[in-house]
């Protein structure tokens, strides 16, 4: 056999051999085969799950899920480590918003090209704050001063009603963990005027509130009794000081019980107040009575209580947050989805519930606490432009003639000032 033959031979063999590989490799694999499977549901999260059953005879390189509040599914999340075929992989999400529906798929890729699962959906269950009833007493009633009122609260949730909590003219009487609570009020040391009676309930993640009013008034008829007990004399009166009212509306009240006068904030006027500790006050009713409303915000649907010169710029700053969107990471979004937390707004106390420090415009009623948990600092609006609470300055309370705590590294607060 002569070389040349040889050397044919070899030749061929190699061709032969590198197509077969170069077949093996076109035509014996392929995409990989991934499924998707169920979803698991808690609260404003969902872990999503996947499962591989071939490799497709490459090295997955890539693989997770892709979901989004649309088919077009815009959202991806990938995953990296070993795969176990047959076995379901995961991911969760968190910040889902509730009654909204969502559609995810699972993928995985190799060298061969990228696989899908089925696209599959599921909606968030909305969660409804606890329902709270104040059954005793009946709103708008008078009660005539040294009464024993019986104030009776209930509330229902889908899940657990947690917590419960009385408060009379935001003072805090009673605290139960349950869906009811009952409460014996004395009136016999409280001045005549309007009080207002709130119960609070929880469930773990929502909270709501019951608002009434009622009226204590003198029982005329003692007040005739000692009017009788007590006749005039012959003697002639020596002429008392009259004793004149702070400025800006604030009624003489008992200095006795409410010895301290607030300064003056603005339009909101000032009051009298005691001190009750741990950096709290207690106001005088008659002030909160005539200057204290309860009002209903704009898209959250809550009711908050606020200062009566102050509801209408509260108003229109929920107003804009129901109405108004910004873009964030290139998708707009509702400004209403900015808002996690909402605490305030009137709250009796000092700054920072510290009692060496002054009086907090809380205790006004103009000042509102948003997404608390992480915002008692300074926002630097260069570095952190998509932050929440700056989005709501420039968008919704600044127009509504709010000043913004930033300043004094206090991002969460907003405040009126006249």
């Amino acid at each position: 056999m002569s070389k040349r033959f040889s050397l044919s031979i070899v030749i061929g063999v190699l061709i032969l051999l590198i197509s077969v590989f170069s077949i093996k490799s076109v035509y014996l694999t392929a995409r990989p085969t991934v499924d998707t499977a169920q979803v698991h549901i808690k609260e404003d999260r969902a872990t999503l799950e996947g499962i591989i059953h071939k490799t497709g005879g490459k090295e997955i390189t890539r693989y997770g899920f892709r979901w989004g509040t649309s088919q077009g599914l815009d959202q991806e999340e990938n995953l990296s480590g070993t795969i176990n075929l047959n076995q379901d992989f995961s991911i969760t999400i968190k910040g889902l918003k509730e009654g909204v529906t969502y559609y995810y798929r699972a993928f995985a890729v190799n060298a061969k090209g990228t696989a899908y699962g089925d696209i599959k959906s599921f909606t968030v269950k909305y969660n409804p704050p606890p329902v709270v009833s104040i059954t005793s007493p009946g709103d708008s009633m008078t009660i005539t001063r040294g009464e024993v009122v019986k104030i009776a609260a209930s509330a229902t949730d889908d899940n657990k009603v947690k917590a419960m909590e009385l408060y009379i003219n935001n003072i805090a009487k009673k605290k139960t963990d349950s869906g009811s609570l009952n409460y014996s009020w004395n009136t016999g040391g409280m001045e005549p005027g309007k009080y207002v009676i709130k119960a609070t309930a929880g469930d773990g993640v929502k909270t709501d509130e019951k608002i009434i009013n009622i009226t204590i008034k003198d029982d005329l008829k003692k007040v005739a009794q000692v009017a009788v007990s007590s006749p005039a004399t012959n003697k002639i009166s020596t002429p008392t000081k009259t004793v004149p009212t702070p400025s800006r509306g604030v009624n003489y009240t008992n200095k006795s019980k409410y010895p301290r006068l607030s300064k003056i904030n603005g339009s909101f006027g000032q009051f009298y107040y005691r001190d009750t500790g741990g950096g709290t006050i207690e106001i005088d009713p008659r002030w909160i009575a005539e200057n204290i409303v309860t009002i209903k915000l704009p898209g959250i649907n809550r009711y908050v209580q606020v200062h009566k010169n102050a509801k209408d710029n509260f108003i229109q700053a929920f107003t804009y947050i129901k109405n108004g969107t910004t873009v964030i990471n290139g998708r707009r979004v509702p400004l209403l989805s900015l808002v996690e937390t909402i605490d305030g707004t009137f709250v009796s106390r000092h700054v920072n519930w510290n009692p060496s420090k002054g009086l907090s415009n809380h205790s006004w009623g103009t000042a509102i606490d948003i997404n608390a948990d992480n915002h008692f600092r300074y926002v630097n609006p260069n570095w952190e432009p998509d932050d929440p609470n700056y989005i709501l300055w420039v968008k919704a309370f600044r127009p509504a003639g709010f000043s913004w705590g930033n300043s004094y590294s206090d991002s969460m607060h907003y405040e009126l000032l006249k």
